[in-house]
């Protein structure tokens, strides 16, 4: 495993390279611990995705031995397609009960869903950010990297002052998606996600991402310009409250 601290758009931030994603997951759970057991009431989000499966596995391991507590945590969903409700089948937020939220035992009462199916989901949006703000605002957020460079469902074009809100969805990001389902799910063309002005608030942002295939997008995110286009580009603007975890294969085009 290395280490280094990297320069930042301003300041600076962790990047660490691991060998395996077994490694990756310890660390990225590590972070969560970390932040609950400094403040257990902490407002906190987490991303869907292959990438954070095992984080989740070994979250699930640590509270099932008692050496986790996840009772007094404020768990705000990251994302969801607009329209959808936790009981539908082809929804990130059910994948999340399924994966996480149930299995870790995360009092229903903590647990803020993305108001996708309001009945004027603008507002709500909204609202949701005025609800983070409510609890302090974010303390941790774990996000993925998506292979356009989107962070949750912040698109390309997306900028870093922009608030939790309506976006329409890549035709790729949509196909990405409905692989979640083996193709057979149908994918909304619009989401509601919580912006990357948000997350750049976070008091810890930690971007985890796995495999070769993420390379170039890494590297975008990392070492290329600020740019709407590569919406992972902002997270720099985090200095030091920005860590980044990589495998070996997502740090390959890296010039390290």
């Amino acid at each position: 495993m290395a280490s280094e601290t990297r320069s930042g758009a301003t300041r600076d931030y962790t990047l660490t390279v691991v060998d395996d994603y077994a490694l990756l997951s310890a660390l990225a759970a590590d972070a969560v611990s970390e932040t609950l057991a400094q403040t257990p009431g902490a407002a906190l989000t987490l991303p869907t995705g292959d990438t954070p499966l095992g984080m989740y596995s070994e979250l699930v391991r640590r509270i099932d031995a008692g050496e986790l507590d996840f009772s007094q945590a404020q768990f705000f969903c990251l994302d969801d397609y607009l329209g959808s409700t936790p009981e539908d089948e082809a929804s990130l937020t059910r994948w999340l009960k399924t994966v996480f939220l149930d299995p870790a035992r995360v009092p229903e009462a903590n647990v803020h869903y993305v108001p996708t199916a309001a009945e004027d989901p603008v507002a709500a949006a909204a609202g949701y950010d005025r609800e983070i703000a409510h609890f302090g605002g974010l303390e941790l957020a774990v996000v993925g990297l998506g292979p356009n460079g989107h962070i949750g469902f912040n698109e390309p074009g997306s900028g870093p002052d922009d608030p939790t809100r309506i976006v329409d969805l890549q035709p790729a990001t949509r196909a990405q998606s409905a692989a979640y389902w083996d193709g057979k799910a149908d994918i909304p063309a619009q989401a509601m996600t919580i912006g990357l002005g948000t997350i750049l608030q976070a008091k810890r942002i930690v971007l985890i991402v796995s495999g070769e295939g993420k390379a170039e997008i890494v590297h975008a995110s990392l070492e290329g310009p600020e740019t709407t286009d590569v919406p992972g580009s902002f997270l720099r603007r985090a200095g030091d409250r920005l860590e980044v975890i990589l495998d070996q294969g997502a740090a390959s085009k890296l010039e390290m």
